[in-house]
């Protein structure tokens, strides 16, 4: 009786996290294309902002590419320097970018994409555009955000692309984004909600994003406040397929534990937060995109599902319970399924025989993160990066 009740319970949570990623990766596979916006005929002014903490190893390539992107309007790249060498620092003034350099006890990126909006006056620029140190615009990334901005867009995600696949690691971290990429920003457009912040590769209209960052104060995980906070106000969020930025993948095991934890603990704090709240709009008939924005913070990880299914079928029919390990085994084939039809069709260096290689020791990590989650954030936390000479992949 309580063998059946457990697996009673455990089944409708894990099954509902099931169908959740199956759902969306199915929309995201067969509902359509999105909305391509048309060529505006004033293009949008853009500030191009990259915070960039001890990123010695990337900054001045990154500055230098993005100075160097071809855009048909006006636009400025700012630099927001943290804790840079002195070398670094004068390699960068020889760019034609705005170098903002700031000195704080303890960074965090919302402190210094606001320390950066200081900077900028208040009417120079018609939105905002945020990437990561180590980020790469493709050709045309800035031209098809501001296409979205100038049809009226106030919020637009762009795809971010593994720009490296050195190490089995980076590239089942690289699948990992692609089919992020899927369920929650392409699946989700597809069924009309609105797509997931990355923190990196979005633009935001200048007013809005001025607006929520002097409200944002938090050590991690800024991209997740301004999200809820954003869908807790009704404001929909686009999501821009053709607007590829590369965005460099861990290689240390080290890394990638630490990173999982990170973004694990963070999403587990808000959802503390939010969790009340979601069900009061739930019941009220609040936004919905809000509403499933909270759901989709209780869903596992999925190094969890992938391991909990098949342990569970298999303790089920060593327990003798061979209907379970059937309900169990059924569940872990239609959520791989539904992994390997949100690997993107025009992805072909997402190569699933060598993914399914490295999912395993990717599956352990996972795990490792998800245990020690619950630990403090140091002050200063960021994933490192390196110089590459890897070309980014095709997007």
């Amino acid at each position: 009786m309580l063998w059946t009740l457990l697996n009673t319970l455990l089944f409708l949570g894990a099954g509902s996290a099931v169908a959740y990623l199956v759902l969306f990766a199915a929309a995201a596979r067969w509902g359509g294309g999105p909305n391509r916006s048309p060529r505006p005929s004033s293009w949008p002014r853009l500030a191009v902002y990259i915070p960039a903490y001890k990123e010695d190893a990337v900054i001045v390539d990154t500055a230098r590419r993005a100075a160097d992107h071809d855009y048909p309007g006006a636009f400025e790249v700012v630099v927001i320097a943290d804790s840079l060498r002195p070398d670094t620092m004068a390699a960068l003034d020889e760019l034609l970018i705005t170098v903002v350099p700031i000195d704080v006890e303890e960074s965090t990126k919302g402190t210094a994409l606001n320390r950066g909006l200081d900077a900028t006056p208040p009417d120079k620029y018609d939105a905002a555009v945020v990437l990561d140190a180590d980020n790469v615009m493709a050709p045309g990334f800035l031209g098809q955000v501001a296409r979205s901005v100038a049809d009226g867009t106030r919020v637009v995600q762009g795809r971010r692309v593994a720009k490296n696949h050195d190490t089995a690691l980076a590239r089942l971290d690289g699948a990992s984004e692609a089919i992020n990429n899927q369920i929650f920003r392409c699946g989700h457009r597809a069924l009309g909600l609105s797509a997931a912040l990355i923190g990196s590769g979005m633009a935001l209209e200048m007013g809005l994003f001025r607006r929520l960052m002097g409200a944002i104060d938090t050590p991690d995980g800024f991209d997740k406040d301004l999200e809820l906070r954003l869908l807790r106000a009704g404001t929909r969020i686009e999501y821009a397929p053709d607007a590829v930025v590369y965005d460099e993948k861990v290689r240390a095991d080290a890394v990638f534990v630490d990173q999982r934890r990170r973004w694990i603990g963070a999403q587990a704090r808000y959802l503390r937060r939010h969790f009340a709240e979601g069900l009061r709009a739930l019941v009220r008939g609040g936004p919905l995109d809000y509403v499933d924005k909270v759901a989709q913070m209780l869903l596992p990880p999925r190094a969890l599902l992938l391991a909990m299914l098949p342990a569970l079928a298999v303790a089920n029919a060593a327990a003798g319970s061979i209907g379970w390990a059937g309900a169990w085994a059924g569940g872990a084939a239609l959520l791989a399924a539904g992994l390997v039809a949100a690997v993107p069709a025009d992805r072909g260096d997402l190569s699933v025989a060598a993914l399914l290689s490295a999912l395993p020791h990717g599956v352990w990590l996972g795990l490792r993160a998800l245990l020690r989650s619950r630990e403090g954030l140091a002050p200063n936390t960021s994933t490192p990066h390196h110089a590459s000479q890897a070309s980014p992949s095709s997007s």
